[in-house]
């Protein structure tokens, strides 16, 4: 029997444990509950025009750029992420329509794609290169969950930094039991990896969903101590996943 048995029960152990509630969990730095003036501050937002500024057409995405007449403008401050592709900040911003998001990103990218705007003068070039940088940068944030909740948190008031740790020693424990069967497992484990990585996705689903309740109750705190844990979990997923490809 493989000395690694032992410890695969033990940490399959933990991880059959459920995700316990956000508030029962706290990290590192303790910041205090946002105003709702400093919410409302950081979550305004300024409406895209529809309409073309220069021939007043109807402007075929959220982004200012017009096939109709070429010209193109800089985007107006304080446009959020859901902003450039037409989606509602609220009443959860988390909840994100993942096929109108893809769908409108091409269209979007079409309409300011540096390509499509090579013939035109540098300055309008310029603006395509930047539009399209930004719909990039917006388009990978709201795809992913982890981004997602980092973006909303920011945008609240509430930032999550890189070093950020929950205080929870079951979950900690629950990290790190993972983590070394991934590092000790062979290739006669491979089921043991299997079962791991359908556990740890139970676990990103049920945390993702816990954020998404949380944001719509506007708790950013709690919301800010489920990212963590979301951190860590996908943490777990990549690096079984990262063994699967090396095993298989």
């Amino acid at each position: 029997m493989s000395l690694l048995r032992p410890q695969v029960r033990v940490a399959l152990r933990y991880l059959r444990l459920p995700i316990r509630p956000p508030h029962l969990r706290a990290v590192h730095v303790r910041l205090p509950r946002p105003s709702l003036l400093h919410i409302a501050r950081f979550a305004s937002t300024t409406p895209i025009p529809r309409l073309c500024p220069s021939c007043s057409q109807p402007l075929p995405t959220s982004l200012p750029a017009c096939p109709s007449c070429s010209s193109i403008s800089p985007l107006p401050p304080k446009i959020t992420h859901h902003d450039l592709f037409g989606l509602p900040y609220e009443p959860n911003p988390f909840v994100v329509d993942l096929s109108t998001l893809k769908k409108r990103f091409r269209e979007a990218q079409a309409a300011c794609h540096p390509d499509a705007w090579a013939s035109k003068s540098s300055k309008e070039q310029d603006l395509a290169h930047i539009l399209s940088s930004r719909l990039n940068e917006a388009y990978q944030c709201l795809l992913n969950p982890l981004p997602r909740v980092e973006y909303i948190l920011e945008q609240n008031g509430v930032p999550l930094s890189e070093t950020e740790q929950v205080e929870d020693l079951a979950f900690m424990a629950e990290i790190m039991e993972a983590r070394e069967i991934i590092d000790e497992a062979t290739p006669e484990n491979k089921a043991v990896i299997d079962e791991l990585i359908q556990m740890n996705d139970e676990n990103i689903r049920e945390t993702i969903q816990t954020i998404s309740s949380l944001v719509s109750e506007e708790k950013w705190l709690d919301v800010k101590a489920a990212a963590i844990r979301l951190r860590y979990l996908q943490g777990i997923d990549r690096a079984a996943k990262q063994w699967m490809d090396t095993h298989t």
